[in-house]
């Protein structure tokens, strides 16, 4: 009888750990930045509106929520959890960075940000290939 994936452990490799530790530092920052000078992540925009106030701690929460599961995923070292708050996250700093550069008004500072994204496909790809291969049960 195959083991069940939900409650398994794997053999998780080191680099993805990093990585995804990495990711968990990043969030921590935004959140930071979210609570205490959103300019630090966030570009130029006025704290002290409400309407922006509200986004703020709704991209706050939104990044909690994220620390909390892959914290959770990293602690579990189960492939498929790990795999999942990955993609959450993949898709989440997408869009984050498509809005950077979409609302950026051309400000280099927020591209770049943007670009820098590019960095973590290859290596976030790679690893969710490898955790692919590591949640599948054996026949």
């Amino acid at each position: 009888m195959p083991t069940n994936s939900n409650y398994r452990r794997d053999k998780i490799p080191m680099w993805i750990n990093i990585l995804s530790g990495i990711v968990v530092l990043i969030l921590v920052f935004k959140t930071y930045s979210a609570f205490a000078n959103p300019s630090l992540a966030y570009g130029a925009i006025e704290g002290n509106v409400l309407a922006n106030q509200k986004v703020l701690w709704e991209l706050a929460g939104r990044n909690i929520a994220m620390i909390v599961a892959t914290v959770l995923a990293l602690r579990s070292q189960n492939a498929m959890f790990l795999a999942f708050t990955m993609m959450i996250n993949l898709v989440r700093e997408g869009f984050d960075m498509f809005m950077g550069i979409r609302f950026s008004g051309g400000d280099m500072g927020q591209i770049m940000q943007a670009g820098s994204f590019l960095v973590f496909l290859i290596p976030y790809f790679i690893a969710l290939g490898k955790l692919r291969k590591l949640a599948a049960l054996p026949e």
